[in-house]
């Protein structure tokens, strides 16, 4: 069959980069306007091919799967009646296309633009998860692996009728059509997409209800100093957790050797930390508000710590004078503040915690006699130097060890986050000091001697209290 159009996303894409509209409605008519197809025929048998689309579908899928197969018949609408029926008949679950959509998409049915989610050809199943605003953006985040555009219903009946309509760089397309929302995949039959609905928040944290109100913590905002094996944990679970805002910060790049105790990979290789760990954020909420700054704190423009609202700075460099620092902007802008990392081949670990009217010291005075922007020896010797790596049957710092650890601080974390949120339950906050120290062994073989402080390997302490400069701190 000859081609009469072929409507390219890039050519989209391009043209719409030349208008700075305000208004969904110019938005609508420019992009009808590249679009350019003839308008549709009019008359009820028009109408009457639309409105029973999703019924022959049914009809088909209802009488191939009575039949015992699906012959060359490639997809089927799916309705409750039949479910027993798939579950038995559907071996290759590619040929029913079910498409779940975000409920912040399926409410605006004005909306005229692109769509981004995920697609899995090889089991048929699509997630439509944002909608691009701007319309002008490539793509919003690097996970999504499908593209999808919503276009006016005169628009979708033209597609629809008329699959000598080429479209290349979209997987499918959809329209708000008499009431009911239509989605086909974009092969060579416009074939129709079963469609379900779900709220992306709480589908997304629906496993969180009842521990954190995620409408609560996706307002909040985690500041992270440090992007290492440390700070990219902290970062990933509070995301996990909800946390909806992030200002990220580090210079350093990914190196090979980071990786056996980082939750980036291979993929990530000689790209900063802050960039691979924003994607990796996105990977787990896509609409999460992420800002990073690849540089130092020190270097940092304090411009990206304004209206930060509720939020928590966290300090996870490799130094304490970048704690310290921290700890001073988190004073500055009156939000609460922890500091965490591991000490040699993170046999053990600590966490510092500060905020305002709280009576406890800044990190700053807390650890006047050990500031210093030199790299502490106890990171420089993670894993120990070769000789003694010979010596020891098993090697600690492991991704595990520095999980335990982290794990604390996460706790802490989540308290001072929440503390004043109404019905949150503090979990550690009112038991652990505002300086506590993890162990993961006591082996003087493995940690030095320095192993020997703990009574017990996983130990927590909680009897530390770290003073001003004016006292000694008491153990």
């Amino acid at each position: 069959m000859k081609r009469v159009k072929v409507i390219e996303r890039e050519h989209i894409l391009e043209e719409l980069e030349k208008f700075s509209y305000s208004t969904n409605v110019d938005k609508r008519s420019r992009l009808i306007e590249l679009l350019n197809l003839e308008p549709p025929q009019t008359g009820a048998d028009q109408k009457s091919s639309l409105v029973n689309i999703p019924d022959a579908a049914v009809t088909q899928s209802t009488k191939e799967l009575m039949s015992g197969g699906f012959g060359e018949v490639e997809t089927f609408r799916l309705t409750e009646d039949c479910e027993d029926m798939v579950s038995r008949f559907l071996s290759n679950t590619s040929r029913a296309l079910l498409l779940q959509v975000s409920e912040e998409i399926v409410l605006d049915t004005a909306y005229i633009g692109e769509v981004f989610g995920i697609g899995r050809e090889e089991t048929g199943r699509y997630y439509l998860l944002e909608k691009n605003e701007d319309c002008a953006r490539c793509s919003i985040h690097k996970a999504f692996s499908a593209v999808g555009i919503i276009v006016p219903e005169n628009i979708y009946q033209i597609i629809v009728r008329d699959k000598s309509i080429e479209f290349k760089g979209y997987q499918f397309f959809g329209a708000y059509v008499n009431g009911e929302w239509m989605f086909h995949r974009l092969d060579s039959q416009h074939t129709y997409m079963t469609m379900m609905t779900f709220s992306m928040v709480a589908k997304l944290f629906s496993r969180n209800t009842g521990l954190l109100e995620s409408e609560c913590m996706l307002a909040k905002t985690a500041v992270i100093v440090g992007c290492g094996s440390v700070g990219a944990l902290v970062a990933l679970e509070l995301a996990r957790a909800g946390v909806g805002r992030f200002v990220l910060i580090d210079g350093d790049i990914l190196e090979i050797h980071n990786i056996c105790r980082h939750q980036l990979g291979f993929r990530d290789l000689g790209r900063f930390k802050t960039e691979a760990v924003l994607e990796a954020i996105h990977n787990i909420n896509p609409g999460a508000d992420v800002k990073t700054f690849c540089g130092t704190l020190q270097d940092m423009p304090e411009e990206m710590l304004e209206n930060l609202g509720e939020a928590i700075i966290v300090g996870t460099g490799d130094n304490r004078e970048s704690s310290a620092v921290a700890n001073d902007l988190a004073a500055k802008f009156r939000q609460p503040f922890v500091a965490t990392g591991c000490w040699n081949r993170a046999h053990a670990g600590e966490v510092f915690y500060w905020y305002p009217d709280s009576g406890l010291p800044l990190y700053r005075e807390a650890f006047r006699k050990l500031i210093t922007d030199e790299r502490p020896k106890a990171h420089e010797a993670y894993f120990g130097d070769e000789t003694d790596a010979e010596k020891l049957n098993f090697e600690p710092g492991i991704s595990s060890d520095i999980g335990f650890v982290t794990s604390v601080a996460l706790k802490i974390i989540l308290d001072l986050l929440n503390k004043n949120s109404y019905d949150y339950t503090v979990r550690v906050l009112d038991y652990l000091t505002n300086y506590t120290l993890i162990c993961n062994t006591n082996k003087t073989a493995i940690g030095g001697d320095n192993a020997a402080i703990f009574p017990h390997p996983l130990f927590i302490s909680n009897t530390i209290h770290m003073n001003s400069g004016k006292r000694e701190n008491d153990v």
